[in-house]
């Protein structure tokens, strides 16, 4: 009897404990599912890919700044061109600094810095802009997407800022 009682409580103990470390591991994996999803921001956006950074955002998605707001992924794809267009030269970086999953809702939220930087026309000085920025991601279709995002500048350098 004491045999059975310790085989089912060990049975308990490792049913708990692994199933506890999948879901850490679950876990990690969606974070680091993320970080790569937002640093295909970075890279995508940085080369001039617009048809890949244009995949990072769910057909509803939302993003806004002090500049406007823009409403579905071919919004956030006309921005993204429109920028290329009248800032050839931009570049645009998102530098996590954290990271949350909320697996029972499959979605995430992401903040960090981000800096977004240009020449204007006829200037030999780029004009930049730092901020804070935070993304909602929501894992849908075996991918995380982009639902919304908000990039608050706080502080302005450059001729644009004047």
């Amino acid at each position: 009897m004491k045999r059975r009682i310790a085989s089912v409580a060990f049975s308990v103990i490792f049913f708990i404990l692994f199933n506890k470390a999948h879901g850490q591991t679950n876990h990690s994996n969606h974070e680091k599912e993320i970080e790569a999803r937002s640093k295909l921001w970075n890279s995508s956006y940085n080369s001039r890919d617009s048809l890949t950074f244009y995949t990072l955002f769910d057909s509803t998605a939302i993003v806004a700044s002090a500049g406007g707001r823009w409403i579905g992924a071919e919004k956030c794809k006309d921005l993204c061109r429109s920028l290329y267009k009248r800032r050839p030269d931009i570049t645009w970086y998102n530098y996590a600094s954290k990271i949350e999953v909320n697996e029972q809702w499959h979605v995430a939220y992401e903040t960090g810095d981000w800096a977004e930087a240009w020449t204007e026309n006829g200037d030999s000085v780029k004009s930049e802009i730092k901020g804070k920025y935070w993304i909602m991601w929501r894992f849908r279709d075996n991918s995380w997407k982009i639902i919304s995002a908000i990039f608050t500048p706080l502080s302005c350098t450059g001729s644009y800022c004047k």
